[in-house]
């Protein structure tokens, strides 16, 4: 199947041999490792132009003589092949190639790397991509190597920066946009971000580099790896951590060379947090991330890392969770909920219907951030000054937040009209035992005027927009009314 999909990239045989050389640089030459880059090369190129995520390449039965498993993560799925052309026992040498690992008895059991590939403008815009001005168009690949019992395998993620979104294409909320840009618009204080691997944390972290990266601010990242690169006027610095070289010692070395924004990829341990806290407090803006389950506990878990609770409050500006949820195409019917969905509701606080307005397709088509962000308003700070910051009194603090939006209810508001299904919602969000109890505004609000928390969301937005545009002495509508008519528009397309 595969096999078939990469025939559509044999137009790089069109290329110039230097042309193509660039696509994927040569470091070793034979016979059987050429047949291999060959096939290589079509297939990240075509995992590029279809805007892949990932490229694995296992091999299994043994080093010599591997059968290669070839998978794609695409937006719609991922794809499977198992190679059956010649010298597959390449696989691993090419690999090792590309990104300058020797080979050898020293080589490690796992391997964090990278290499980089650059199509050329005219080859991309071919097919649909958009290279800058007559620039190539470069892929940054992050590879992760793993020795397996019987062979080996490599996990290629493609971090193309050309379409990385800004933060206007994130298509977030209006208030949750402005919350945002005006966090991080502060001359100081931590922005901390929340949420499994693949969450797009990441997207969201470069998209906020992206706004600040505007040549008037100093910025340094330090991450393992370094994820995305970035291009500007002004002064850039990116430390990857690796042995001794920790985050903690590069924060206190980044701290001596003149930064304004610093970007730490992960808060780990006391020490990087003391460090990162007291950079938020003497004019730096910080970015960096924890694990936790979402935006109130992500606060709650500072205190297991023995965080000051004054230098916290003082500190802390925005802390934000998130989750990628999978998008279908396809029309919408409604049905009725089952018991499971009904009771994963309930315990969310969405205890309304009995039916559900939802796609009926399982063709993939894409991804949906969905995002809980919590301000650190003066009622929380002075809850976290009390180390009494748990959870549950952190979320009702927060619910009522015009921004506040919990996962939950932004997984079902991306059900209802984004194309997401309940299901995905259900395995892949945490419920909120205490949401039943106290559910938050929007849930109350969309339960009062019996609307759906897209036109809850909608509404809040229009009210914020028409405030921020209101240049007049005219008062804006207050947020009632708006929901009051939306519900008479409501009823009258019912009847």
């Amino acid at each position: 199947m595969l096999e078939d999909l990469l025939l559509e990239m044999n137009d790089i045989n069109d290329l110039s041999t230097a042309e193509q050389e660039k696509i994927m640089v040569v470091k070793t030459y034979s016979p059987g490792i050429t047949t291999i880059e060959r096939f290589m090369r079509r297939l990240f190129v075509w995992a590029i132009v279809t805007q892949s995520s990932d490229v694995h390449i296992e091999g299994r039965g043994g080093e010599r003589n591997p059968t290669v498993y070839l998978h794609v993560r695409t937006p719609k799925g991922m794809v499977n092949f198992i190679y059956r052309g010649e010298s597959g026992e390449h696989f691993q040498e090419k690999m090792f190639s590309l990104t300058g690992t020797p080979q050898g008895g020293s080589t490690g059991v796992t391997i964090s790397t990278r290499f980089s590939m650059e199509l050329p403008a005219h080859y991309a815009r071919k097919h649909g991509l958009k290279p800058k001005e007559d620039t190539p168009y470069a892929i940054d690949l992050r590879v992760e190597y793993t020795r397996t019992f019987d062979g080996f395998c490599f996990v290629a993620r493609l971090l193309d920066q050309q379409r990385a979104p800004t933060l206007r294409e994130l298509n977030l909320p209006y208030v949750l946009l402005d919350t945002i840009l005006k966090t991080v618009e502060e001359p100081s204080g931590l922005i901390l971000t929340s949420g499994p691997t693949g969450s797009g944390k990441t997207t969201l972290l470069n998209a906020i580099l992206g706004h600040l990266n505007d040549g008037k601010r100093s910025i340094v990242t330090i991450e393992n790896p370094v994820e995305y690169r970035l291009h500007g006027d002004g002064p850039i610095k990116q430390l990857q951590v690796r042995g001794d070289f920790t985050f903690e010692r590069a924060l206190r070395s980044v701290l001596r060379s003149d930064p304004d924004v610093i970007l730490v990829g992960e808060i780990r341990d006391e020490e990087t947090m003391d460090i990162v806290l007291k950079a938020a407090q003497t004019g730096h803006m910080v970015l960096s991330t924890v694990h936790a389950n979402s935006a109130h506990e992500t606060i709650s878990r500072l205190r297991k890392l023995n965080a000051d609770p004054y230098i916290v409050a003082e500190a802390l500006k925005l802390v934000v969770a998130q989750r990628l949820m999978n998008r279908y195409e396809g029309e919408f019917s409604r049905r009725s909920l089952t018991r499971a969905e009904k009771d994963w509701l309930r315990i969310n606080g969405i205890d309304w219907g009995d039916s559900i307005r939802e796609v009926t397709s399982d063709n993939k088509n894409g991804k949906v951030g969905l995002i809980e962000a919590v301000v650190i308003d003066a009622n929380i700070k002075q809850l976290i000054r009390s180390g009494n910051a748990d959870s549950t009194a952190l979320y009702r603090l927060a619910k009522d937040q015009t921004q506040y939006e919990s996962l939950a209810s932004a997984g079902l508001r991306a059900v209802e009209s984004l194309g997401c299904h309940i299901k995905d919602c259900m395995i892949t969000l945490e419920s909120n035992v205490d949401a039943e109890a106290h559910p938050n505004q929007r849930i109350v609000l969309a339960k009062q005027y019996g609307l759906s928390l897209t036109q809850v969301s909608a509404a809040i937005d229009a009210n914020m927009i028409a405030h921020d545009n209101n240049t007049d002495s005219v008062d804006v509508a207050p947020l009632e009314k708006s929901l009051k008519d939306l519900q008479e528009e409501t009823l009258c397309v019912e009847e």
